[in-house]
């Protein structure tokens, strides 16, 4: 990687760390925290593209297991990764990847593409959030965990989605800089 990509990994991890910190408590259905942590997330897939959204992720778990607040609530330290919320977490190098593949692989018709990268990083996002709940014994069934852990948050996550999607068009478009060379 060049210092220009790991600056800009470093860059998304602390945006991701900064977007943790917007945190809701959704206490009447969850004891997940509604976040802005999930549109970081599809943003550095999507603006920094498969592989470096994804190491992006990967420096902020690092950085959150090695002690730093930035976990939601101003949370560090391993046992967050083995929580409650640890899937969710677990899944966003995944979901940076999956987001950050759509955009790699758009052409001319990029709509359809950039947007099934960003509804598949958001899928993982559920799917391992709702195996951390189940595994962690947050609740008994993977339905419980669904109701608690997915149902309260589709909506505001779909706006975060496509959020992240027009601005990172916007980004790509006037930071050619950021964009991904085919040829790496």
């Amino acid at each position: 990687m060049t210092t220009r990509d790991l600056t800009a990994v470093a860059l998304f991890a602390a945006i991701t760390a900064v977007c943790a910190q917007v945190s809701v408590a959704v206490p009447v259905v969850s004891s997940v925290p509604f976040t802005l942590q999930v549109f970081a997330v599809l943003a550095s897939g999507a603006i920094l593209g498969a592989r470096r959204g994804c190491w992006s992720q990967i420096v902020y778990l690092l950085l959150g297991a090695a002690g730093a607040p930035v976990f939601a609530r101003g949370h560090g330290g391993a046992p967050v990764l083995v929580g409650p919320t640890a899937g969710y977490l677990w899944a966003f190098p995944i979901a940076a990847l999956a987001a950050g593949w759509g955009w790699d692989r758009s052409g001319a018709d990029a709509g359809p593409s950039r947007i099934l990268g960003v509804a598949a990083g958001l899928a993982c996002i559920y799917a391992l959030g709702v195996i951390g709940l189940v595994a962690t014994g947050t609740v008994r069934t993977a339905a419980r965990a669904v109701q608690v852990g997915v149902v309260p948050f589709v909506f505001m996550d779909l706006i975060k989605a496509a959020l992240a999607v027009v601005i990172a068009d916007r980004v790509r478009s006037a930071v050619p800089v950021l964009q991904v060379a085919r040829d790496r």
